[in-house]
């Protein structure tokens, strides 16, 4: 009976401790929060904070948010580091990094491993960049960086999606045409055309760009017994459906550019869905052994009870080791059945659900004619009904050949401190 309670009370023990919650959240010391704030704007003080707090794991997606909060809020060069440590990270080959062994193994959740985003977060961030290098007049490097948004876009298992981020190619054809390279531009211009036909290019004429970022970002749950599916679904309705650029009076409607929904529904199969649905198969295998090995375990130790029994009140001591081997045999099913219910538990196959929460739904822009400075941004719903209006939150006029205008629907900073699902726990 003491090795029964014993048996039954590991199983209650491992099933609590399944249950636990850690929080591993990292404790920044006040002076060293000050330092690192004091350069960022105010208004994304809390998601900078995250940056630190929320640990190496977190420290790309925390990157990216407080990335775009900075680029709308203005400050370019706070923007560009956070967007230019992020990329750095995502593009940082990890194969041969122990973290990487580690985060493969069945026992570590997805969640636990370095943040590096979906292809269209990745490609996203890329974008982001590009933006900035665009504002700052730097076309050659903001056409590179377009482009390698295309190929983090590219990583998609269903090949009539791969590279299809027709946006992309709009902007480094956009970028060429600043730089004064037509043959470039138009080369860049018909890929988009072919990724997306009737996309709206620029007129070779055209000098400003104004972009509208719109909406907000798309959510990611886990599907699954175990959740191990990663699955995403639309934000609520997004009552902007369209934007006009107002320039001197002259209304400027924007294009569709990019759905960004579309864009992380369209991957395809991840190559980590198969190692998750593995993981999966392997717990309930596992947890199958341990219910079965738990059951032979007491099974046997009623054998020997009765075994027991039996040789204190039989006067033929022959089979007196009879009990011992059952108890053995209980021993040692306990000991797989509670071995494989450790293994089972410590499987995680939880598919990683964090995700870049200020993105928006989609993109639209225009085009506009040399000296056509937006000061008006007009949002209206899908039936045309004006239902509010901005002004450009970054637009430049004296940098390059070009000028841009830059406005963002929900504001970047009104976001929570913490990214969605980005605490680790069981």
């Amino acid at each position: 009976m003491a090795l029964q309670r014993l048996l039954w009370g590991s199983v209650a023990a491992i099933g609590l401790a399944a249950c636990t919650t850690m929080d591993d959240t990292v404790d920044v010391p006040t002076g060293q929060m000050d330092g690192w704030l004091a350069d960022k704007p105010a208004s994304t003080h809390h998601i900078y904070a995250a940056v630190l707090t929320g640990g190496e794991r977190n420290r790309v997606l925390n990157q990216m948010r407080s990335g775009l909060a900075a680029f709308e809020a203005g400050a370019a060069d706070i923007a560009a580091a956070s967007f230019d440590d992020a990329l750095n990270r995502i593009e940082a080959i990890y194969a041969d990094n122990p973290k990487a062994e580690k985060a493969r193994s069945n026992f570590v959740p997805e969640r636990a491993k370095d943040f590096k985003g979906e292809s269209y977060e990745r490609a996203m961030a890329f974008y982001y960049r590009g933006l900035i290098y665009l504002s700052q007049g730097d076309y050659e490097n903001a056409r590179a960086v377009f482009q390698g948004g295309q190929l983090q876009d590219a990583f998609a298992e269903d090949q009539r999606y791969q590279s299809d981020f027709a946006i992309l190619d709009v902007l480094s054809g956009w970028a060429s045409q600043c730089e004064g390279n037509d043959v470039l531009a138009r080369e860049f211009y018909n890929r988009a055309t072919k990724a997306r036909p009737g996309i709206h290019i620029p007129g070779q004429n055209d000098r400003v760009l104004a972009i509208a970022d719109m909406g907000l970002s798309p959510i990611k749950y886990g599907e699954g017994a175990y959740g191990e599916y990663l699955t995403y679904a639309e934000s609520d309705p997004v009552p902007e459906s369209g934007v006009n650029f107002v320039a001197d009076g002259v209304v400027y409607p924007a294009a569709f550019g990019e759905d960004i929904y579309w864009q992380a529904t369209t991957r395809g199969g991840r190559q980590v869905e198969a190692i998750l649905a593995n993981k999966a198969q392997f717990k309930d295998v596992t947890a199958g052994v341990a219910i079965a090995s738990l059951h032979l375990a007491d099974f046997a130790l009623e054998v020997a009870s009765w075994e027991a029994w039996d040789d204190h009140h039989d006067d033929d001591h022959d089979d007196d080791d009879d009990a011992d081997e059952a108890l053995a045999w209980a021993a040692g099913f306990a000991l797989v059945g509670i071995g494989s219910m450790l293994m089972s538990e410590a499987t995680t196959p939880e598919a990683d659900t964090r995700y870049w929460d200020n993105l928006p739904a989609h993109i639209d822009y225009a085009s506009l004619p040399p000296g056509a400075y937006p000061t008006e941004v007009v949002f209206r719903d899908s039936s045309g009904a004006v239902i509010g209006t901005e002004t450009p939150r970054i637009w430049n006029t004296g940098t390059g050949a070009c000028s841009l205008a830059y406005i963002k629907s929900r504001r970047a900073a009104d976001i929570p401190t913490m990214a969605p699902n980005a605490r680790l726990s069981r």
